[in-house]
């Protein structure tokens, strides 16, 4: 079931997420499923590069550039590959008996193609978590026109207006809605710059896209990537991919957590797309089946994944850089261990092979320590300014963690938290996945400094890169989660069916049999999952997407003066709004220029005076030259209710709050909705 969002711009979503990308590594020469399970990892690449390189050559952003941009991109990435073309020796087709037993012995076959049969359980598991989650949010949203009324959500509508009305949808560019004085200001741009495409091409309005946005990331984008990077891990098999599946519609903590808290809209973006990195990093640094790819293919799929993430949301890279240096660490780590267990083993030396045996010992031991101590200067440089003091105890923190249930939520997914646990036992034991392991360690041990310890500068240090927010490090654990839930069906199923067995005896019954034992799992986790870990994330997400009296944001009468602001302003005219009542949103619903688009903008010295002196008529001398100057024409008062109640910077807009209650004679009223009221500044002429 869809939600009640215009089906053309989710059509359009879809596409722009998928078909860049498809074009990208299909231009490599990767395999059309491994293609298309990768395509939005490639798309988010495409489209981000593309709209700094449009932005920098002062190109307009719409469809027509964007369609020309990709085709160029697909052949000049063709026209290297077929420059840099090596013929490869050894390649030969399997049959399709060979496939189906190559998907049990490893990930993927010989030529790093996955089996036609994997893909289509992946698709297939992939849909099931996308229903799910659909579903949801098909519940939460009362229509099309609804979105999470919480802080950020200023920002992010807006900033997709902003991009429409600039022809600018570089990330390098951005910054400047709340910033207009500098020339660039980096703000990753890749979820906004979907949106204006979107409603350029569809003729939706803000709304309808953002929620198309919101439906195709997370429904169909975060699914299909943890189906995905556990195919990668475990092979694509019916049972781990099920659970993948299952397990990507069981958390309350991500994606749902995200639209209640900020709303976090890119960072969903980035972590829906960062299973797919992780997966990409994974078969580069061979801790699974090696990607067989020369040194070009593998600079340009690095260069690929490093800008998707970073446009999307940079936390992501962070998180990237954690799993990246734990793949290398394991992977050097299993050959020195290789080594040293030769070396001390004097019957298995010969004195010739004596010296190769310390070169790899030595160094594999440099190459960690290197990773290392390159891990540690890249990430001082990632540092943030933001300082978020923890408020749990470190024991609660930890057990939040350990049961998957963080932020002091008691809805606890049983199933994936003892899951989980089994699986993180099964990824030591099992060497192949102990960077899996580490991942999830390395995951939790963050997330618990994040929450629960003290305010000291190590804490600043380690999880600065997220801003010292548990909120935003608590949706890396259903990532992490779910590759230990898969780790261990998987493993389970090996005892059953042991891996180095694969004559065709044990295939004609291992398959079929994987198959309805993956058909049972799903119908027993279903009810498991769906219901107690979203008991108390179902009300929060209906209070923050309704609109009435008692919403957090927008009542209906602000929302229908709104709608109607563009009938009274002319297109040239600059409204005075205090952000903190929703009145920024003048800019993106009814396309009229305000003066604060977000809470943080920085105004000019005009506007301050404006802000803050306009209905005293004490200070008129001072305040009509600030008018004149600043072009403020109309001013929109929406009341003294915040978005964020009791902050205290609410009310550091005196001249457009409660203005009724305000003494002078610069106010004429133009428009009136209940208690919402749209005035012109007079007397200053």
């Amino acid at each position: 079931m869809l939600p009640n969002i215009g089906l053309f711009s989710i059509l359009w979503v879809a596409a722009a997420l998928f078909l860049p990308g498809y074009g990208l590594w299909r231009s490599l020469r990767f395999s059309r499923a491994r293609s298309l399970l990768f395509a939005p990892l490639g798309s988010a690449a495409v489209l981000g590069g593309l709209a700094m390189a449009l932005g920098l050559a002062h190109i307009p952003w719409n469809r027509g550039t964007v369609l020309v941009g990709c085709l160029l991109v697909w052949l000049l990435v063709a026209a290297l590959m077929v420059l840099g073309r090596r013929r490869r020796e050894g390649s030969s087709e399997l049959g399709w008996r060979e496939r189906c037993r190559a998907v049990y012995r490893q990930p993927v076959d010989a030529e790093h193609r996955i089996p036609w049969h994997g893909l289509l359980v992946a698709l297939l598991s992939a849909g099931i978590g996308g229903y799910l989650i659909s579903t949801r949010l098909r519940e939460l949203m009362p229509g099309a026109g609804s979105f999470p009324q919480r802080f950020d959500v200023l920002f992010h509508l807006n900033a997709v207006r902003f991009i429409l009305e600039t022809g600018n949808a570089s990330s390098l560019n951005l910054g400047t809605m709340i910033a207009p004085d500098k020339s660039f200001a980096f703000y990753p741009s890749l979820w906004h710059s979907l949106g204006a495409l979107a409603m350029q091409t569809t003729h939706d309005d803000v709304f309808v896209v953002t929620n198309a946005v919101v439906l195709v990331v997370c429904a169909v984008v975060w699914p299909l990537a943890i189906v995905t990077a556990v195919g990668t891990i475990t092979g694509f098999r019916p049972l781990p991919l099920i659970t993948a599946g299952v397990g990507s519609a069981a958390f309350s903590s991500f994606p749902f957590a995200l639209l209640n808290y900020g709303p976090l809209l890119p960072n969903i973006l980035s972590l829906s797309l960062l299973p797919l990195a992780v997966a990409v990093m994974a078969s580069i640094t061979a801790v699974t089946h090696r990607l067989r790819a020369d040194v070009g293919q593998r600079i340009i799929v690095i260069l690929a994944t490093l800008g998707a993430l970073g446009v999307a949301q940079p936390n992501a890279l962070a998180t990237l850089l954690v799993a990246t240096t734990l793949m290398v660490v394991c992977r050097s780590g299993w050959r020195v261990r290789r080594a040293a267990e030769n070396f001390t083993h004097p019957c298995l030396v010969r004195g010739s092979r004596a010296g190769r045996y310390y070169r790899k010992l030595m160094l594999g031991t440099i190459v960690i320590l290197l990773t290392i101590a390159a891990f540690t200067i890249i990430w001082s440089v990632l540092q943030t300014d933001y300082n978020r003091p923890s408020d749990t105890g470190l024991t609660t923190a930890v057990g939040q963690a350990v049961l998957l249930a963080p932020n002091g939520r008691d809805e606890i997914p049983w199933v994936f938290a003892i899951s989980s646990l089994l699986g993180l036992i099964v990824a030591i034991w099992r060497r192949k996945y102990l960077w899996v392991a580490l991942m999830h360690v390395s995951t939790l041990v963050l997330y618990v400094y994040a929450t629960g310890a003290p305010d000291d500068p190590f804490r600043t240090w380690l999880v600065g890169p997220w801003y010292e927010d548990s909120s935003r490090l608590a949706a890396l654990l259903p990532m992490t989660g779910v590759m230990l839930t898969a780790i261990f069906v998987v493993s389970v199923a090996d005892v059953f069916f042991p891996r180095h067995i694969a004559s065709d005896r044990v295939m004609r019954w291992r398959a079929p049999s994987e198959l309805v034992l993956a058909v049972v799992l799903c119908v027993l986790m279903l009810p498991a999952t769906q219901e107690a870990p979203f008991r108390h994330m179902d009300v929060y997400l209906r209070d923050a997407f309704r609109i009435d009296a008692n919403s957090f944001g927008l009542t209906p009468d602000e929302y229908e003066l709104l709608k109607r602001v563009d009938l009274s302003v002319p297109e040239d005219a600059l409204i005075g709004v205090n952000p903190w009542t929703g009145a920024s949103l003048a800019y993106s619903v009814a396309d009229r220029h305000v003066t604060s688009p977000h809470i943080f903008t920085h105004l000019s010295p005009a506007e301050a005076v404006v802000t803050r002196d306009l209905g005293d008529t004490s200070k008129s001398a001072e305040t009509c030259p600030a008018v004149n100057e600043s072009g403020i024409d109309y001013v929109l008062d929406f009341g003294d209710r915040a978005l964020i109640p009791d902050t205290p910077d609410w009310d550091d807009f005196p001249a457009y709050t409660n203005v009724h209650d305000v003494p002078g004679d610069h106010y004429e009223e133009v428009d009136r909705q209940g208690g919402s009221v749209l005035y012109k500044v007079v007397g200053c002429d």
